[in-house]
């Protein structure tokens, strides 16, 4: 049996290195994306996690196919973003730096909060753990957001079920997660198409919101696949083409 469900997740901080950041300063994704999420989720299962070199942890292994949006919520959230800090620390570790000890200045989300929706197999028995184990606000290990400073939570109340079938189009729609932008948005949205097109004017408060995140493993290279992600609250039109829709009770979420 297959369920969606959605939980929302929290933490003070966060950390989502960037890998491609070699310079003295560490940035950090602003939106969570589907490899950190399998992190959480191995966590909250009891599986293991990198071990060695050049091969996949347990967690990944096992739930890398779980359908999953992510949708960002809570009062840190304004139209996507959160607010950043950037702390400056120093590396004290010997191999960090032959010649002594290196300053570090790492950018860092304040507040972040995410709701994560989850399509699961109920047949598969991690799948099943990981529903009641959500369910009943309960971890095997504590879940981070990145680093391990960061623990991060979530409360039973906030679980839902929903009623759920894929999207077949033919009707204008809002998309309340994350998804991936295969054309440009703005060549799909419903009001006021022209205006935009000429002047980026943005209307009632409509924003967009967009960032290149990790979308899984590459498996030949062991390094992130990416893709391009948009967020907004534009209505798009009927004609629009979105992989991976579904429409739960009254809302459209892609689940990757």
């Amino acid at each position: 049996m297959k369920k969606v469900i959605s939980f929302d997740l929290y933490a003070d901080m966060g950390f989502l290195k960037k890998p491609d950041i070699n310079e003295k300063i560490y940035l950090t994704y602003n939106m969570l994306h589907k490899p950190c999420v399998l992190g959480v989720l191995g966590a909250i299962v009891g599986l293991k996690g990198f071990t060695k070199n050049n091969e996949f942890p347990e967690y990944y292994k096992k739930l890398k196919d779980i359908p999953i949006g992510i949708k960002p919520i809570g009062k840190g959230c304004e139209h996507g973003n959160f607010a950043k800090n950037v702390t400056t620390y120093t590396n004290t570790i010997g191999f960090a730096n032959a010649d002594g000890n290196l300053i570090v200045s790492e950018q860092t989300l304040i507040n972040p909060a995410y709701r994560i929706f989850l399509l699961l197999d109920l047949e598969k028995e991690d799948e099943q753990t990981l529903y009641n184990r959500i369910r009943q606000q309960e971890a095997a290990y504590i879940p981070y957001l990145g680093k391990n400073d960061y623990s991060a939570w979530w409360y039973k109340e906030d679980m839902k079920e929903y009623n759920f079938r894929k999207f077949e189009g033919g009707v204008e729609f809002k998309i309340d997660t994350i998804f991936i932008k295969e054309t440009p948005v703005v060549n799909n949205i419903v009001e006021y198409q022209s205006r935009f097109r000429n002047n980026l004017s943005f209307l009632n408060g409509s924003f967009m919101y967009f960032e290149k995140l990790p979308i899984r493993y590459n498996e030949k290279l062991y390094q992130y696949d990416y893709s391009d992600f948009a967020y907004t609250d534009w209505l798009l039109s009927k004609d629009s083409f979105i992989e991976n829709l579904y429409e739960v009770d009254n809302l459209f979420i892609q689940l990757n």
